[in-house]
């Protein structure tokens, strides 16, 4: 088929990425059919030297790169780039991945096996190279919380392809044109959580998302700890991609307030607590910018029922802490009263 010989464009921003953008770039370097593949990079202002590491690249690849005054972001600096790729494919994906042999060749045969009448979209794990799994499908629940749940685990030794509810913003291939249909990345996420919000308006369109443990990336840099921005960004974009894409809020309001209590708790003990009252308070003064969200979101296409996700959280979710035990019991009676919905 033709798409075999298709033009693919792997896009990712760069930011303070020297340490990690080398392995990356030497991997792509070892890809076949390099002619078929441009490079397009956003540099978010980086203050180190990932400008002149990805320049020294210039004569062995395809690369376009687009050096930005400000920080756009993951969102919006991805959005820039799929509207200046020229492949019919793109691959998004992350500074620190690295690539493990004939990964598009495999890929395009998964895609080419398995599309139908409508587009899929394949999401290829992500591992850690001496720590496991960091993604390999994921699920969503209905209170927003996205996460994947084998995290550390080893990828099954034969080859698999399996339906799942999140493709991962460190590795998503799709049609061009299909990004553009719906939208791209919703911008004002900034960061973390794009992939749950865009992978939720692929389900409620019908589309089909995909994972597969061959081929695979492996994903370089490996820290669980998060800034007080990060996790501000973490636990806002939550709420709004439940407000952009999930039905029955009033419903699941008694769950949202236990849930909601527990990571009060938890946010003291991690010393997050001033940045969750900070979210909750511009949550609260934009609730009328929310609410016209959530009703221009409808409009577009229906929301997705609660019951067609998830309703058990993870010890994932709790984080590595001195009172993770007894978190966990909580979060054992959580998930039972979560069945009874």
């Amino acid at each position: 088929m033709k798409e075999k010989n298709s033009r693919i464009s792997i896009i990712f921003p760069s930011y303070n990425g020297e340490r990690f953008l080398r392995r990356n770039l030497d991997s792509i370097l070892q890809l076949p059919y390099k002619e078929n593949i441009e490079l397009i990079i956003i540099d978010n202002n980086s203050m180190d030297n990932s400008i002149k590491v990805i320049e020294s690249y210039s004569k062995d690849l395809q690369i376009s790169l687009y050096k930005q005054a400000t920080n756009l972001g993951f969102a919006k600096a991805c959005n820039f780039g799929v509207q200046k790729a020229t492949g019919e494919f793109i691959f998004i994906t992350n500074q620190d991945v690295i690539f493990t042999p004939n990964f598009f060749e495999k890929l395009m045969d998964i895609y080419v096996n398995n599309k139908k009448d409508e587009e899929i979209v394949i999401s290829p794990a992500l591992i850690f190279e001496e720590n496991g799994i960091h993604y390999y499908g994921a699920k969503i629940h209905f209170l927003g919380f996205s996460y994947t749940k084998n995290l550390k685990q080893k990828l099954p030794n034969d080859s698999q392809l399996k339906e799942t509810k999140r493709f991962s913003g460190g590795s998503l291939f799709m049609r061009k044109s299909l990004f553009l249909e719906l939208g791209g990345f919703f911008t004002p996420f900034f960061m973390y959580y794009e992939d749950t919000d865009l992978s939720l308006r692929m389900l409620r369109k019908g589309f089909k998302i995909y994972t597969t443990n061959d081929p695979y990336l492996i994903h370089q840099k490996h820290e669980w700890n998060f800034s007080d921005f990060q996790y501000y960004l973490l636990e806002r974009n939550r709420f709004l991609v439940f407000f952009r894409n999930i039905d029955g809020f009033k419903k699941v309001i008694p769950y949202f307030i236990i849930i909601e209590l527990m990571l009060i708790f938890q946010s003291f003990i991690i010393k997050k607590f001033r940045f969750r009252m900070r979210m909750y308070y511009e949550l609260l003064i934009n609730r009328k910018h929310i609410k016209m969200m959530r009703i221009n979101s409808k409009k577009k296409s229906k929301l997705l029922s609660y019951d067609r996700l998830s309703r058990e959280l993870d010890s994932v979710l709790i984080g590595d802490n001195k009172l993770a035990k007894i978190f966990s019991k909580f979060l054992k009676f959580i998930n039972y009263t979560f069945k009874l919905i």
